[in-house]
């Protein structure tokens, strides 16, 4: 007979979590501590595993909530007092193509925590830590859940503050991101959107700091929490991974070979907004049963916020780029899709 194992009390508890919500009653609160502490344990592959598992809506609902969870911490205080909050956020903003390296990205935090205060237009007594250097896709890449989640948590017991990183990477695409920090927000929050005005302001007064960034106010967005731009950049820098992978196989086969080979860009989706995209190399030339000359690994991406052809949108143009021209895209859908 085998053996069945309890969950432990934090698994159980996220498991009541999604059943509250999948009968509209869930407590949102209740939901970020369940969350917190599985972060604090370290656990944020378990919390990955479950967002794979889910369908769409449920998933993107778990990942806003775990993407809260990791960026926001409530200050300790006086229990007459209102809470306060740290927060981790970012802005995406636009690089200049062909960089020269080594990369300078830097910025003055104190005069930045200013231009935050104003052209996001904090709430007063909400103190601004900005980050020193601007953060590449290829930076972000390397960071966890757990890490942000340490690093506010941290700024929250009013410890002393360590650069999220150590180094900063080349990009893989023309972006950088703007983490900072706000302290003692009444709000859990960040700003919904940013006037015309307040992005041009905002823009022109970085570009002066960093001559790297390009101008294009109109692409400033309202800032997100860390973990979106830390998923973003995990996006870019892995699916572009994947393509090199992919091109270094396809030029090393036979000329023959292939000039009729077809790549195969395959997608999961009705799983949730955490999947594996992978590439197989065809030769038309054997038989069906064969299978491809070659597979590549598992990339596991986030898609929520973004269409599902954007993977293999992405990975079509990057191989045309490199010569590959015969290409079929195949989403692989699970039975409830």
């Amino acid at each position: 007979m085998s053996r069945w194992y309890r969950p432990d009390p934090l698994t159980r508890d996220l498991i009541h979590l999604i059943n509250a919500r999948r009968h509209d009653h869930g407590d949102a609160d209740a939901a970020i501590d369940t969350l917190q502490a599985l972060l604090d344990q370290d656990r944020e592959q378990d919390l990955l595993t479950v967002l794979a598992a889910l369908d769409e809506d449920m998933a993107e609902w778990l990942f806003d909530l775990l993407a809260e969870a990791s960026c926001s911490v409530m200050i300790d205080g006086d229990l007459d007092e209102k809470p306060t909050y740290a927060i981790l956020g970012a802005l995406e903003l636009p690089l200049h193509a062909n960089l020269r390296e080594p990369l300078s990205l830097k910025i003055d935090s104190v005069k930045t925590a200013d231009l935050l205060h104003t052209y996001l237009r904090l709430q007063p007594g909400t103190v601004v830590m900005v980050e020193p250097r601007l953060l590449t896709d290829a930076t972000l890449e390397m960071v966890t859940l757990n890490s942000l989640y340490n690093h506010i948590s941290q700024l929250a017991d009013s410890r002393r503050r360590h650069p999220i990183v150590a180094r900063v990477h080349p990009p893989v695409e023309s972006t950088a991101y703007l983490l900072f920090e706000l302290l003692g927000s009444p709000e859990p929050g960040l700003p919904e959107a940013i006037e015309e005005q307040d992005r041009h302001g905002l823009s022109t007064a970085l570009m002066a700091q960093c001559p790297e960034l390009a101008s294009a106010p109109h692409l400033l967005e309202a800032p997100v929490f860390a973990a979106y731009a830390m998923v973003d950049a995990q996006n870019a820098v892995r699916l572009h991974h994947l393509a090199d992978e992919t091109v270094a196989v396809w030029r090393d086969l036979d000329s023959a070979v292939r000039g009729r080979t077809i790549v195969h860009l395959h997608t999961q989706c009705g799983n949730g907004v955490y999947m594996p995209v992978w590439t197989d190399l065809f030769d038309p030339e054997l038989p069906e049963d064969h299978g491809p000359i070659w597979t590549s690994p598992d990339v596991w991406v986030f898609t929520a916020d973004l269409p599902i052809e954007w993977p293999g949108e992405m990975l079509t143009n990057r191989l045309l780029a490199e010569g590959c021209t015969k290409f079929e895209n195949h989403i692989v859908e699970t039975p409830d899709n």
